[in-house]
Order: C-alpha cells, then structure tokens, then sequence
C-alpha cells in the first residue's frame, strides 16, 4: 500500500471497501452472522408459516362457499400461491439484508479486538509506548482508553 506523507507522519490510504477488508477475523465474525441470520430466518419463517395458514384457511372457506366456477376458484388458489411466493421472496431479502447488516456491525467489533491484540504483541515484545486509537464508529472505545490510561499510569509510575 502506498503511504501519504503529512504532518502527522507516513499514514495508508484507506483500503479499498471489500468483503474480505470487512472480515477482519472472519471465524468470530462469520459466526456472530451465522447466529444473526438463523434467528432472522427462524422468526420469518415462522412468521410467514402461521400467516400463510391462517390466509390459506380463510380463503379456502371464502372460496368453496362462493358461487363461482371452478376456473374462477383455480386463479384465487393461483393467487393463494403468489402470496406464498411473495413471502419466501420476502424472507430471502430479510436474509440478504440481515446478513450484511451481521457483516456491518460485527465489523466495527472485530476492528477493535484485531487491533488490542497487535498493540498487546507489540507491547509483550517491549514496546510499552503504544496506545489503542480506535475508529470512529469503533465498538468498544470506552476499553480503549481506559487501556490507554491503565498504560500512561502504569508506565509514568515506572
């Protein structure tokens, strides 16, 4: 990666956004959006299961009680089935969403973890200046500086 020369010293362009830059430790992560998704996928599959039943019990009742022709009750069960359709549809892109949104949020915790145990390698190499600064939207950021702040005691009283 290239390096940009300022004030304040070298710093990295920031990374391209892809999905492995997103998958800082992917076996944490990668589970957390398992758990996510399969709780969002059991609720809606329940949830679409008890409203198909109680849409198919319903309309089968309106249908075999009216008076209408057997090609008319084979398009309404045509439509019974389009709502169905629709619901598995609906549950897919819950899915979709809920998965991105897994890879979003455990993202913003994994960062933080990844960079606790680099500065706690440099630190058990002998490096005791180096202080945590997490990003903006960051998890965990309270940890942070109160481990910035146990390292400046500790290491001023040294």
């Amino acid at each position: 990666m290239s390096k940009k020369i300022s004030k304040k010293g070298p710093q990295r362009k920031p990374a391209k956004r892809k999905l492995k830059n997103y998958l800082i430790n992917p076996k944490y992560q990668l589970k957390y959006v398992f758990w996510l998704s399969f709780g969002g996928l059991l609720l809606s599959v329940l949830n679409g299961l008890v409203a198909y039943y109680y849409i198919r019990e319903n309309y089968t009742v309106l249908i075999d009680l009216a008076d209408i022709t057997n090609e008319i009750k084979q398009m309404l069960y045509g439509e019974l089935y389009d709502i169905a359709y629709k619901l598995i549809g609906f549950t897919a892109c819950f899915m979709v969403i809920i998965t991105a949104w897994g890879i979003l949020l455990s993202h913003r915790t994994a960062g933080i973890l990844y960079k606790m145990k680099l500065v706690f390698n440099q630190i058990e190499r002998g490096d005791t200046s180096v202080r945590l600064h997490p990003r903006k939207k960051d998890d965990f950021k309270d940890v942070a500086k109160s481990f910035n702040k146990m390292m400046d005691s500790i290491f001023k009283k040294s």
